[in-house]
Order: structure tokens, then sequence, then C-alpha cells
């Protein structure tokens, strides 16, 4: 059974079924065919075989069942096929017992031909083979893209270099301390902040960084075949010039529109959302029992990703709060409003920006959320399973980027979460509630103090810099590794972005360290429709 189980994640069957007299014409019809279909499918995971539809059970005794259209289908004369599942990676726990996976049986209705048959079979096989067994155009497209995906250059920086470097540009107490201009017209700066040292240490040693481009000038057709299909991280210049939010989206206006609306805010200690630490330091530490059966399947399961603090009050109060902070000396409290709705919680901001056209009707957009803070926050090491528009409106944001195409080195894992309190009144954080939940997004590794000895494989990975300055636009594709650090505007104490999340063109499972990016079948289409 288990046996079983594993095969129908890995392959599609098809498999024919007609009764007929041994020796007859129509049996070596038969046999002929899937001897073709054989030959022409032996380098895809796709299986054929024979089985007998009247009398079949699976291992664990459940008969065969039939989508809708396929059960009308004459018993006498089917030729049928299994689609591929897509393994559950979400969930550690067995303490419900697995079924067997049994998928329907998918009839096929057409005339008894290979080239009808070669057609059903990549319909439902998500395959481009064609009748003579070499690829269609789109599988050649689709064959190219995976050859051809974007990497960080071979002779780049690695991580060791960087780290074993006393100007690493990625260290916080050397990277950019951003000044910002009082109500008196004064100038505060942090107290080892110097322009000129930091402009100079910034380029040593050099990161290698995103390509720019005019978003203006940008066609459907360039996008998608020199950044989209190939994955490749690129920074647009002039695709926000006429966004109204630039100037509209003032402290003033924000609180005047939505002051009185309540939101959702996140709160961390020194800025530093998201970060990895020992779950040693967690009170509930020694209380918290994790289930066996999910415990020996955990990387790390002495690890905890640490979630923010979060409380409830109106904007207003929140954008005070961001002020308050961003003019003192106390950096304690870092307040955050982040993944925060656009068409949910303040639907009018969206007359004030656009999607970009050489997107619009290209991907589904899934997500439009804004992002404020005081502008000194870190976003630690993680990926989303979107398409990524990052448009930076108040502030400047640094990304450091690393490619998806070898996850062992990146250490991709189920991690434990724990979630941060805070005191209201003594404004103070408690590490105590662990969670029976994990992080499928989350590095377990620290870029900044990077432990090799642990992580010996990150001492390879190598970062790209996407840093975006106001009114720039980073396009970062699903699943790229990237920590974010933000800084505040020299003019609004404040860090304010938008971005577009859409379904992405390139799909993988996760967290799996060995799987790899694959087109998304949901838009084969676009192998078709968009000119190379």
């Amino acid at each position: 059974e288990n046996q079983n189980r594993e095969t129908f994640y890995r392959f599609y069957y098809f498999i024919l079924k007609i009764r007929f007299k041994p020796g007859t014409k129509i049996q070596d019809e038969v046999v002929n065919i899937l001897e073709t279909l054989d030959t022409i499918y032996k380098d895809d995971a796709v299986s054929l075989g024979f089985i007998d539809l009247i009398n079949f059970m699976w291992p664990n005794g459940a008969k065969l069942e039939w989508d809708s259209e396929s059960a009308r289908v004459p018993t006498e004369r089917r030729l049928i096929v299994f689609e591929k599942r897509q393994k559950d990676r979400t969930c550690l726990s067995h303490s419900r017992k697995v079924k067997l996976y049994t998928p329907k049986a998918i009839a096929y209705t057409g005339s008894l031909t290979v080239d009808l048959l070669v057609q059903f079979i990549n319909e439902h096989c998500r395959t481009f083979r064609q009748s003579n067994g070499h690829l269609s155009a789109m599988g050649l497209h689709k064959e190219y893209i995976l050859d051809n995906l974007f990497k960080v250059a071979d002779n780049s920086i690695t991580l060791k270099t960087l780290n074993e470097s006393p100007n690493n540009p990625l260290k916080r107490d050397t990277a950019s301390k951003h000044c910002i201009i009082k109500e008196d017209g004064s100038k505060k700066c942090d107290e080892n902040y110097n322009e000129n040292k930091y402009l100079k240490d910034a380029t040593k040693p050099v990161i290698p960084e995103c390509e720019r481009i005019d978003a203006s000038q940008l066609s459907k057709e360039t996008f998608f075949n020199s950044y989209l299909k190939l994955s490749k991280p690129v920074i647009l210049t002039n695709g926000m010039d006429e966004w109204a939010a630039l100037e509209k989206w003032t402290n003033e206006y924000l609180v005047e529109k939505f002051g009185k609306n309540n939101v959702h805010i996140k709160l961390s200690p020194h800025g530093e959302y998201e970060g990895v630490e020992p779950v040693e330091l967690w009170e509930d530490y020694e209380k918290f029992k994790i289930p066996d059966e999910v415990f020996y399947q955990l990387k790390f399961p002495d690890l905890v990703v640490v979630r923010p603090a979060s409380t409830k009050l109106r904007f207003d109060k929140f954008m005070d709060l961001v002020t308050n902070i961003s003019s003192s000396d106390n950096t304690e409290v870092s307040a955050y409003l982040e993944y925060s709705s656009i068409p949910n919680n303040m639907p009018e901001l969206e007359e004030d920006i656009a999607e970009f056209p050489f997107i619009k009707g290209v991907l589904e957009r899934k997500h439009l959320n804004a992002w404020i803070s005081d502008g000194n926050t870190l976003g630690k090491l993680h990926f989303d399973p979107f398409d990524n528009f990052l448009c930076q409106i108040s502030g400047r944001k640094q990304l450091i980027l690393f490619e998806p195409h070898n996850n062992r080195q990146m250490y991709e894992a189920h991690i434990p979460e724990a979630t941060l309190g805070f005191n209201n009144i003594t404004q103070k954080f408690r590490r105590k509630t662990l969670m029976d939940s994990t992080s499928m997004v989350m590095a377990p590794f620290d870029i900044l103090k990077p432990d090799f000895k642990r992580f010996t494989e990150t001492r390879d990975i190598r970062p790209l810099n996407c840093t975006i300055n106001e009114g720039e636009v980073l396009f970062m594709p699903s699943f790229w590794w990237h920590e974010v650090q933000s800084f505040p505007s020299e003019t609004i104490p404040r860090n304010l972005a938008v971005n577009f999340w859409y379904k992405p063109f390139l799909v993988k499972e996760f967290p799996c360290q060995e799987c790899k990016l694959d087109v998304n079948p949901e838009y084969y289409h676009l192998l078709d429709d968009i000119p190379t």
C-alpha cells in the first residue's frame, strides 16, 4: 500500500481496458497502440498498462470511482487515465489515519487513434508530446524555460566571504543609518552614522545588484520573455510616475480617510520581524510537548520562528505610534501594519495606484497589500509563493535575495512557531507562547550572524542586492528567498509600500528541499499566446 501511494505521487497512469477475445484483431490493435504510446512517453512520468475495470479494487478495498462524465461511458470499451496527485506537504501530523490515494478514473471517449490518444494524455497528464514522440512547440518552450532560469553569477561573492569582511554591508552596524528631519527642521542621525563612510563601505565587498529597466518602455512580450518566465528579479524605474499616491498619501491624508478604522498591527523588539531563535529561550519550553510523530519529522526541533505580538487599535493611534517611535531614541518597540489588504481595508486607495500594463491580464492578481512602519524594520529571510511587485512610496528597502534553485543550501523545512506577548503598560515583550503550528517559508539561519558549523551549505549561497528607493518597483519572482531591511524617508519618519501578489508563473512544492520550479499548469496557455 505504501509503495502504491508513493507511485501515485510521482506518476500519471494511462490505462487501457478493452474487453476482447484473445487473438482477435482488436487485441492486436490495442497492443500496437499501447506499445506506440509507451515509446512516445518513454521520457515522461507516464505509465501505461491494463487493468480489469469490472473487478478492480484498490489495496485498501475501495472500488474504482469515476468522474461524473466518465460514469456514462459504456464499460465495454473504456480507456482511462488517473491524474497525478500532488503530495500534501503542509501537515506533519498523522494522528488521523492516512487514506490511500484512490484517484477517480477519467474515461477516453474518442476514436482509437494514436493522434487523438496523445491529445487526451497530454491534456490530463500535463505533457507536450506529439504522435512522433517529439515535444510540441509548447513543450519545447517549457523545456527552454526550465533550462534557462536566471541564476546569480557563479563568480559573485558568497555569504561566507561576505561575512568575513569587516565592511559587510548586510550587518546592521555597518548598514545605512538614515537620518530624519525633525519638526524644527534639524537633522537627527544615528550616532554611528557617517554618510561618506557608509557609501564607501556599502560597495566593499561588492554584492551584485538587480538589473534596472525603464518600466514605461516595457511591453508584455519583453517582460514575459526576459524576466517573468526566466524567474529573473528586476527593478523597474518610472513605473509609478503617474501614481497619485506618491504625493497624495501623506500621514495627514491617511489619518483623515482612515483614522477611525480599527487595524491589526504587529509589534516586535528592535524592529526585527520573524527571526529564528532557540526554543529554550521561551518560558513554555519545558512544558510544551510536540507529538513524537511530528517531532521526528522536524529538521530543526530546537528552533522557533518568532512571530510578532499583535494588537488592534485605531489607525490614527497607529500613525501616532509610528511617529513617536521614529522621533524617539527608544528602539525597544517597533510597530508595523503589514499584509494589510487594500481592497478590504482601504479600498479608496486603489484609485491612486495602478496595475502595470505589461502584467495586467497576464497573471491572476491574488492580493494587494499596504505596508506601513516607522521605517526601521528587518523582515528576516523567507520566500513567498507569489510573483511580487513591491512598490516603494516612502522611504527605501534593501532587499537581499537568494535564488530558489538549490533549497538544500537554504535548509528549507517546517520550523515550529512561537508568538511574542506584549504588555501595553510596561511596554515589555514576553517569550511565552509556543504554538502547535509550523512555518513553511522561513530560513532557519541568520545571514547577519551565520552559523556555518551547523548550516555548512550556506557558505556558498550568493546574495543579490535589490534595493529600491521611493518611486521604484521590484519585481521579485515567486520562491526567491529575501531579507528586507527598511529605512525611513528622510522627510517623513515612516516607510510606506504597497505590493501586488500574483498567482505565480513558476511553482514548486514546499517545504521541499529537492523540489524544483516548474511552469504553473494554469499558465500553460502563455507558452503559446505570447510571442518569444
